[in-house]
């Protein structure tokens, strides 16, 4: 009796050994690449590292609420490759898609600000510029950007947004052009709908071509706002581009 047992007890030994021999060696086989799919219906493309094949279903990225573009959180650092759908309206983010690229988010899909905005690349992000007025023409302009030009009316673009506290901000405008008749008024125009207009809140911030500033006041905390900058001459009021920005 004792010498079965000993035999049950090596026999067994040696089923396990096997067991994991086997394993060893299917995990060796197998993890060169890995398919998901219903029910194991097909083998992964040899070249694909991770195939996923499904006709019914897509594939859910992670979704995650960034603070800024400069900030990794919640990552605990920055890393080149991370893709991520943004959540939260916060900063300089909105709601997207981003990708790191090892020192700041990138927006991945960019989003015009309103109905005929365009984008162009600046050789480091994709930059929004304005729908223009009716006659322009979309020129590149002395800093080698694209800018609407012609037809009379002005051209600027909106200053960074700074010194956000809770029910104040600071802004303002560069004037590029003034479209061939002076220019007067000038200043930023916000509210918390895109493409806001002078017909919202706005600051009046004198007249001519060149640089001013706007000092934002009356905003509400916990807001997220939409800024751009304008300018009036005979013609009519153009607009810049535009920005966005939450209070604390």
């Amino acid at each position: 009796m004792k010498q079965i047992v000993m035999n049950q007890k090596a026999i067994l030994k040696r089923g396990i050994l096997c067991l994991m021999l086997y394993l060893i060696v299917a995990f060796y086989g197998f993890s060169q690449n890995v398919g998901i799919n219903a029910g194991g219906a097909s083998a992964p493309d040899f070249s694909a590292g991770l195939d996923i094949n499904f006709t019914t279903r897509g594939l859910l990225i992670p979704r995650v609420a960034l603070n800024t573009i400069s900030s990794s959180y919640p990552l605990p650092a920055h890393l080149a490759g991370i893709i991520v759908y943004n959540i939260s309206q916060n900063g300089d983010v909105t709601p997207g898609f981003y990708f790191n690229n090892g020192t700041k988010w990138n927006a991945g899909f960019p989003k015009p600000a309103a109905a005929g905005d365009m984008s162009f690349w600046d050789g480091t992000s994709w930059k929004n510029i304005p729908v223009g007025q009716p006659g322009q023409l979309l020129q590149i302009n002395s800093s080698g950007v694209p800018a609407w030009s012609g037809a009379g009316y002005a051209s600027s673009t909106t200053v960074a947004v700074t010194g956000i506290t809770a029910t104040t901000a600071t802004s303002g405008g560069t004037i590029t052009s003034d479209g061939g008749t002076a220019i007067t008024s000038r200043g930023v125009c916000w509210g918390t709908t895109t493409a806001p207009t002078i017909t919202g809140t706005i600051t009046v911030d004198g007249s001519g071509i060149g640089s001013f500033v706007s000092n934002l006041t009356g905003l509400a905390s916990g807001t997220v706002y939409f800024i751009r900058s304008y300018t009036t001459n005979s013609t009519g009021t153009s607009y810049g581009n535009q920005l966005i920005f939450v209070t604390p």
